[in-house]
């Protein structure tokens, strides 16, 4: 197989005027685009907002109620009962939660408190991006667990939008940290009265949440990650054109005359895509970041994030540029590269929204933009890029390896075993 990649990284090296169509085209594009339309990506459709149906069936006074007859019935001090009530008092955990969201976080969140028979229906007719719920005793066990250390445990409840992927994976981020942030240790700072610990960790966790510790995407931001997820196509387009004057050449049969498996053929072609893809994605982040100086502040995790996003993605277009090269060579034509280059990938690129934010599109054209290899992966880079953590990332990743096995699969059974003459 190494001697297949060999060759047709040489192939691909060669044709300069490719080359030049690959690199700097997206580049050309992207600093048209940014600088064009940066007025429209600074404003509101660039902010992120976040609708949250609440769903409460906590009973809040009554469960510091309870907690309090809890702590009444402990052997133990008079002042140290007072100290616990006290705190469970300040430390009312869904009086945080609904702090945090209204007050903290109110210029990305929206809540509205609805039954769950209404959320759930909302949430189905896209009006809402995620649901919160509250379960019964979420104040009573929490305070337990906190103050108590008592093995007890409230699960917050969260229901995604299959509409609003990025969105309900912030929310889910926030939530996360939230639940980070009621431990013990916030409790006995509290209780030994080291200082009003409550606001200490909210303003941390406001901190740690990255939606709001780094700047909103750019128009450039935007247009660097969506021209790269865009013009990585191209090269399996070219791979396949390329296998296509190897066909004329006679090479395949040649190739297979030998005896050699056709899977190595496609692993080759395959292999030499997805080098070509990582190069083109990270010469066009490298170009807009010291050129355009695009993605600042610098961080390194961020950027070691975005390069996994730019193996696995890259790794789907060299599944994608197998299948191109087996049609090809299956049908002897160069015509299925030739309109997957000038048509289809003008489709995937809008509803993957290489060219505007898909949010103002309908519900149907979201959804199918949230599965296509490009918008998987141009999400991935924008969670990325706004500091969010692998677990927000990995659904995605997962999603372009499935794809890229299955398409490679497809390709090895399409690919012909033996050429008639």
């Amino acid at each position: 197989m190494l001697d297949f990649l060999m060759k047709d990284l040489k192939i691909l090296w060669r044709d300069r005027s490719e080359l030049l169509i690959i690199f700097l085209m997206p580049f050309v594009l992207m600093t048209i685009l940014g600088f064009a339309l940066n007025g429209v990506m600074s404003g509101s459709p660039g902010v992120i907002t976040i609708d949250v149906a609440i769903v409460e069936k906590d009973q809040h006074e009554e469960g510091i109620q309870q907690f309090n007859e809890a702590v009444s019935s402990q052997s133990i001090p008079t002042q140290a009962q007072e100290a616990l009530m006290q705190a469970a008092q300040q430390l009312s955990p869904n009086a945080l939660l609904k702090n945090l969201i209204n007050e903290e976080l109110s210029d990305i969140v929206t809540l509205t408190e609805m039954t769950e028979d209404e959320a759930n229906q909302q949430l189905a007719e896209q009006e809402i991006d995620t649901v919160l719920l509250i379960p019964e005793d979420f104040t009573y066990d929490t305070l337990q667990n906190m103050l108590l250390g008592e093995e007890v445990t409230s699960t917050i409840t969260i229901r995604k939008g299959e509409h609003a992927h990025f969105e309900s994976d912030i929310f889910q981020n926030i939530m996360e940290q939230f639940t980070d942030t009621m431990t013990v240790e916030s409790a006995v700072a509290k209780v030994s009265g080291r200082g009003d610990s409550s606001d200490v960790e909210i303003e941390s966790f406001v901190q740690e949440e990255t939606v709001t510790d780094r700047d909103s995407v750019s128009s450039m931001e935007y247009y660097t990650i969506g021209m790269a997820v865009m013009f990585a196509f191209f090269i399996s387009a070219t791979m396949a054109s390329k296998a296509y004057t190897e066909v004329n050449q006679q090479v395949v049969d040649r190739m297979m005359l030998t005896g050699i498996h056709p899977i190595y053929f496609l692993l080759g072609k395959g292999a030499a895509v997805i080098i070509m893809a990582v190069i083109q994605i990270n010469i066009l982040f490298i170009l807009s970041t010291f050129i355009l100086q695009s993605f600042q502040p610098f961080s390194l995790s961020i950027w070691l994030t975005t390069l996994l996003v730019t193996l696995c993605y890259a790794t789907t277009i060299g599944a994608i540029g197998s299948l191109l090269v087996a049609l090809t060579i299956k049908y002897g034509s160069n015509s299925i590269s030739d309109a997957f280059a000038g048509g289809f990938v003008s489709v995937l690129a809008l509803l993957g929204g290489s060219f505007i934010p898909t949010d103002g599109f309908p519900a149907i054209f979201q959804t199918i933009g949230n599965w296509t290899p490009n918008g998987m992966a141009l999400r991935s880079y924008m969670l990325a890029n706004q500091g969010m953590p692998i677990d927000s990332i990995v659904p995605y990743l997962f999603s372009l390896l499935a794809i890229a096995v299955v398409i490679f699969s497809i390709s090895i059974m399409i690919f012909p075993q033996r050429r008639s003459k």
